[in-house]
């Protein structure tokens, strides 16, 4: 890589005699860049960031959104991946819904219905990934909690409180459930059961009664604070004979009491240096608190103060002495106290500051050292500082005094996080410190409309410009989303956006606490507590020394394209390759019939395969002589396991209170359409026992909450076969014996459906003896008449409805459960491009048509393929709803140069 000569000469200038070049054969800089080159070179960084229409939702909505997917330093749209998967994962961190979708110029558009069939009250994740980003970890992954509120189908109101207690040096932690009805009434002297879950397992079980208030206590039981980390109650409260409601609780407890951390300027404090400490709190409900307190030194004597300026985050400076170590005093804001260790310092090395001043366009990198590492006479340091794995400055740097200033113009840097590191002669590195960098690159997206109030069902004509820095139009591609805000009221600094996403989120450690707060009104306050962010969070993208070492892990997942290749092996059933066979690949649905033949290793390709979802595929192997006696092994594309949720600080405990408005809102529609004869927005099934007047679709005779006990497989939890993965289910009644003809039956009065079908044991053997890769879901009924009912269907005239047996139902991936194994045959349902919506906006221009029904929309209009033209500008047209309040129309989007654009823009309909 070729350095950047003109800073190179720039710092020569300013510190003669202070930096030092040797030649580049030689540098260790050299070495550095040449290093992170080639890491960059063959791991380039795909980054997402979805852009919804509102900010959470209620059941029966759609959520409409447009994913993004960059690349590299410079943000531009991503040509690596040609697919993206969008999983919905509820609170037990289970995918609830999974898309897969096409990227074409590195963007997709998609959407996700709420049915109440399928989704209760809670809080969701939103988690989208490529395949290739899966070689870096789950922790690059897009991933963004929200709430999904209910509003006609909810009989129970309820939220969760904590009490926190001290008992000796331990902290208890009791929940408080409360449940109202939509009213606000408690509901008095209720029986409930709840269950305390941790994705699988099972922590605990207990119930009681509601007290005059609508309220039960939970002790949360005594466990090392990741233990409750991500799980949840469930519970069910009975409002009357066969009406149990399910009411399921995220137990947000990061810790069990405030946590508070400390990080030393540039990584370690040096004896005799003055150095900036920055510090961050953190309350057990993963949200920073303030706090404030005092700094003293083992002889008891008061050396620093400290408090938090933001979000429980600030920073203190000391100088600390030989001899001496450090403890902070915190206070907190009930009046508590408590004393934490500092680290211990050390005698040799450097204290690396940086000070960032926008205003000048510099950065100022100050080396500072003490007397005893200054006896090490004539020491070389390099200095990288890199910007999504562009190198945008390098030096050799000689350390002969207390403290080497080091200014670097950060003219041409980019907007985002620049990572500063300094390392030894030897290229070990020494201390790292990251600043984030807000430029003047970002486009300047404006938004116009004929007037500033309209009124209801009027139309809106709106524009959009879109310009550089300098004023040049630029032709972008944009989302847009206008919604009612009195509506859907919400915080915009809690929101994540296309710029704190992509240039903040995606390459920084840790939950982000309003990552919006830094960019919609940037001043010198939010640069500042940003800047307190970026001491106390660090860089997570790669590890210097991984880098240095020349370690080269190569990727295990290959970039997707838009098309697929079917690929497997044929092989012997002693697993020897067959070479020359013939492998057919079938759909009789599409009437499609390919062949091809093996190579000499048994290996067989189908290329270039567009695959929509909900095709499937039987593959049959053959030897040369067309004999079957032959296994077709097949190279399945797996999906990314459900992963824990880490923004535990935007979990929210009172769903009803903060979505009032919009779940007030949906009754009101609701209403309205009862009134004109009209079913609801979704056919929403209550959560008391309502029998469905419509046939229910495969699979789906049930809620899942409904049914006594669920089974899907979950890579988390492995086993050998279906058997020992039921009976391994926690507090599981499921339990099997051999009967008389020496076949596997389950223990008690059950039957078996698979696939919607009554089998018999002695058909389902071979299932039950093999391992779960063709399981989607299993439904248990013990006790319940009516989920037995429900699941037999039409089998039902077989049985006594007063007395139906308990039901065992089995619903595979591949829906068409075959009675004998045939292991040259294998039938494949891989993941293909899910089906997209457009999106519907009603048309008033005709009053003589005018819709009698009221509209209620929250969302009033959502376009995900906006581009502007060469002139930078594209108009847009809709009609308001039938409600007032303030409208709020949200743009973000990006340009072929990767240039980032947002903005927000409101209107008043009266």
């Amino acid at each position: 890589m070729k350095l950047k000569r003109s800073l190179f000469l720039f710092c020569a200038i300013t510190l003669i005699g202070v930096l030092a070049f040797t030649s580049r054969d030689e540098d260790p800089v050299e070495k550095l860049v040449t290093a992170l080159q080639k890491w960059t070179d063959t791991n380039p960084q795909e980054k997402i960031y979805l852009h919804t229409d509102k900010p959470y939702y209620i059941v029966g909505d759609t959520i409409w959104f447009k994913t993004y997917v960059t690349i590299g330093s410079k943000n531009q749209l991503s040509a690596l991946s040609g697919a993206v998967y969008v999983d919905l994962i509820n609170e037990g961190d289970s995918v609830a819904q999974s898309l897969k979708l096409p990227l074409t110029a590195g963007m997709a558009k998609g959407n996700i219905v709420l049915s109440d069939t399928v989704l209760p009250e809670g809080n969701y994740r939103l988690r989208a990934y490529t395949q290739w980003m899966r070689n870096a970890g789950s922790d690059y992954f897009y991933d963004r909690t929200f709430s999904i509120g209910n509003s006609v189908a909810n009989a129970v109101f309820a939220k969760i409180d904590y009490i926190y207690t001290q008992d000796g040096t331990s902290t208890k932690v009791k929940a408080l459930l409360k449940y109202t009805n939509q009213k606000g009434e408690p509901y008095v002297d209720k029986p409930i059961r709840y269950e305390l879950r941790k994705s699988y397992k099972l922590l605990a079980t207990g119930g009681g009664n509601t007290n005059e208030l609508g309220e039960i206590s939970v002790n949360i039981p005594d466990s090392k604070p990741g233990d409750v980390l991500n799980s949840y109650l469930l519970t069910k409260i009975a409002i009357a004979k066969d009406a149990n409601i399910v009411k399921s609780f995220p137990i947000k407890t990061a810790s069990l009491k405030t946590d508070v951390q400390f990080f030393p300027e540039g990584g370690s404090l040096v004896n005799g240096v003055r150095s900036r400490i920055g510090f961050k709190a953190t309350g057990t409900n993963g949200l920073g608190v303030p706090v404030k307190g005092v700094v003293i030194d083992s002889e008891d004597k008061e050396v620093a103060e400290l408090e938090s300026k933001h979000l429980g985050m600030g920073y203190f400076q000391l100088t600390p002495e030989q001899g001496k170590t450090y403890q902070a005093k915190i206070t907190y804001t009930d009046g508590s106290v408590n004393i934490l260790k500092l680290p211990d310092a050390v005698n040799d090395g450097y204290v690396l500051s940086v000070y960032n001043n926008p205003e000048t366009d510099t950065i100022l990198v100050r080396v500072n050292a003490n007397g005893s590492t200054l006896k090490k006479e004539g020491q070389a340091v390099s200095l990288v500082a890199q910007c999504g794995g562009t190198v945008q400055y390098a030096a050799s740097i000689v350390i002969n005094k207390a403290a080497t200033s080091i200014p670097i113009s950060a003219k041409d840097f980019p907007s985002g996080i620049l990572q500063i590191s300094l390392f030894s002669e030897e290229g070990s590195p020494l201390n790292e410190r990251v600043v984030f960098l807000q430029r003047n690159d970002l486009m300047d997206l404006k938004i116009n409309s004929s007037k500033k109030e309209y009124g209801v069902r009027e139309k809106v004509e709106m524009e959009i410009d879109a310009k550089d820095a300098s004023g040049k139009p630029l032709v972008g591609d944009f989302s847009v989303s206008v919604i009612n805000e009195t509506i859907v009221p919400s915080d915009e600094t809690t929101e994540s956006t296309i710029i704190s996403q992509l240039l903040l989120s995606s390459d920084i450690r840790g939950y982000i606490e309003k990552p919006n707060y830094y960019f919609y009104k940037p001043t010198d306050e939010t640069k500042a507590n940003l800047d307190i962010l970026m001491l106390t969070q660090g860089y997570r993208r790669f590890v210097w020394k991984d880098l240095i070492s020349g370690k080269q892990v190569p990727p295990i997942y290959r970039a997707e394209k838009l098309v697929t290749d079917i690929t497997g092996k044929l092989a012997t059933l002693g697993n020897k390759p067959v070479a020359g066979g013939k492998v057919t690949l079938m759909n009789n649905k599409l009437g499609l019939i390919l062949d091809t033949v093996s190579d000499n290793n048994g290996l067989f390709k189908f290329s270039n395969l567009l695959i929509t979802e909900g095709i499937d595929f039987m593959l049959q192997g053959r030897t040369l002589k067309n004999g079957k006696r032959l296994e077709l092994q097949l190279d399945k594309v797996t999906q990314h396991e459900p992963t824990s949720n880490v923004n535990i600080g935007d979990i929210n405990t009172n769903i009803p209170a903060v979505l009032k408005a919009s779940i007030e809102n949906n009754i009101e529609q609701d209403m309205d359409l009862q009134k004109h004869g009209k079913t609801g927005r979704v056919q929403q099934l209550r959560e008391v026992q309502v029998s469905a007047s419509k046939k229910w679709g495969f699979g789906n005779h049930i809620n899942e909450n409904q049914a006594d006990e669920v089974f899907k497989p979950d890579s988390r939890r492995p086993c050998a076969t279906l058997k020992e993965c039921l009976e391994e289910m926690d507090k599981t009644r499921v339990s099997f014996t051999l009967n008389k003809g020496g076949l596997w039956q389950l223990k008690g009065n059950y039957v078996t459906l698979i696939d919607d079908v009554l089998i018999e044991p002695e058909d389902y053997q071979e299932l039950l003896l093999s391992d779960v890769s063709d399981i989607r879901k299993i439904y248990f009924s013990y006790q319940s008449r009516v989920m037995s009912a429900r699941l037999l269907a039409s089998y039902m005239a077989r049985f006594d409805p007063k007395d139906p047996p308990s039901v065992m139902a089995i619903y595979t991936k591949s829906g068409n459960f075959r009675k004998k194994y045939d292991p040259s045959v294998v039938y494949y349902t891989p993941k293909g491009f899910s089906a997209v919506k457009e999106f519907y906006a009603p048309k008033y221009d005709n009053p003589a048509a005018s819709n009698p029904l009221t509209d209620l929309r929250s969302t009033i209009y959502w376009n995900p393929a906006t581009v502007t033209d060469q002139e930078g500008k594209v108009k847009l047209t809709y009609f308001n709803s039938d409600n007032k309040g303030t409208y709020r129309v949200t743009v973000e989007g990006i340009n072929a140069d990767g240039l980032l654009g947002r903005q927000v823009y409101r209107y008043t309909v009266n």
